[in-house]
């Protein structure tokens, strides 16, 4: 994946060569696929340090479909109460999922760009207000900026580049940030910054915790001090945990789930304050569906 991304950077940049390839898949006009694949190959092969002087670099594809998911999980655990929240966003990238409560969620596309489109399978009423969120903190060894035109170029080089409905959305919001809610992003490993995230959250408010795909590239032992780091947070203090990950990712007494049909989904976990770990339910991988498999 990261060397496919090098190449789509590449084309991005102006590639004489991979720019048009890449831009004729992005608008669906890739006529010939093998014959494309020739030519990547031949770039390659003739100019192997577009890819090397990459390498150095984490894939980090910030997908912004899951806050469809975190919204619906979210308004679970406050179940309809006013109270306002902290969040703190493990693994954040470029800090798009702190500002989960900016995007509309419809059943079907609308034609705004903005928009996430999720097919619910559980009781969320999308209507319902979210919480106030009065902090938004974010935890990457690697965070992007979206003001840098390098950090903008990766992100959607991170991107499938004939997925044009992600890449209209992430231009998109790249308009669209400057007008959102303020976000504190601190540069470092988890378990390295958690406590100085928490410590900027408001005392008197919710603190919710959550990670999208970010586990599943922890070491295990770094997994497993997480997840206790985390489960005794939210035992002890007014702390709520989503994670939205791999089934593969595998927590202390949840069991992996191997049902043929989930094959493919991620599992979504959340702890509520004074609570242990729970499996809540199953999600596209990206947001395009949810479903809820604990009594709401």
């Amino acid at each position: 994946m990261l060397i496919l991304a090098t190449l789509h950077l590449a084309a991005l940049r102006g590639h004489p060569e991979l720019g048009p390839l890449y831009e004729s898949a992005r608008n669906g006009q890739l006529d010939d696929p093998d014959g494309a694949a020739r030519v990547v190959l031949k770039v390659v092969h003739g100019a192997p340090e577009l890819v090397r002087g990459e390498l150095s670099r984490s894939t980090q594809t910030n997908e912004p479909g899951r806050s469809a998911v975190i919204q619906a999980v979210v308004g679970d655990l406050v179940a309809g109460d006013s109270v306002p929240i902290n969040v703190i966003d493990v693994g954040t990238s470029a800090g798009i999922n702190l500002c989960f409560d900016q995007f509309p969620v419809r059943q079907r596309d609308d034609g705004n760009p903005l928009t996430l489109v999720c097919e619910d399978r559980t009781p969320t009423d999308r209507r319902s207000p979210l919480p106030r969120v009065i902090a938004r903190v974010g935890i990457d060894p690697h965070p992007l900026d979206l003001e840098r035109r390098d950090d903008r170029l990766w992100l959607k080089a991170c991107l499938w580049p004939e997925e044009r409905r992600r890449h209209e959305r992430f231009d998109a919001i790249v308009l669209a940030r400057p007008s959102w809610p303020a976000a504190t992003v601190l540069k470092g490993r988890a378990l390295e910054r958690l406590d100085d995230a928490l410590a900027l959250a408001d005392p008197a408010a919710m603190t919710v915790v959550m990670d999208t795909w970010a586990a599943f590239y922890f070491t295990p032992p770094e997994r497993r001090d997480y997840f206790a780091k985390l489960s005794q947070s939210c035992l002890v203090d007014n702390v709520a945990w989503i994670s939205i990950d791999s089934p593969l990712t595998q927590w202390p007494g949840l069991e992996v789930d191997n049902q043929a049909r989930r094959r493919g989904a991620s599992q979504v976990v959340l702890t509520r304050p004074g609570s242990s770990p729970q499996r809540w339910g199953w999600c596209h991988a990206h947001g395009r569906w949810l479903e809820q498999i604990t009594a709401p």
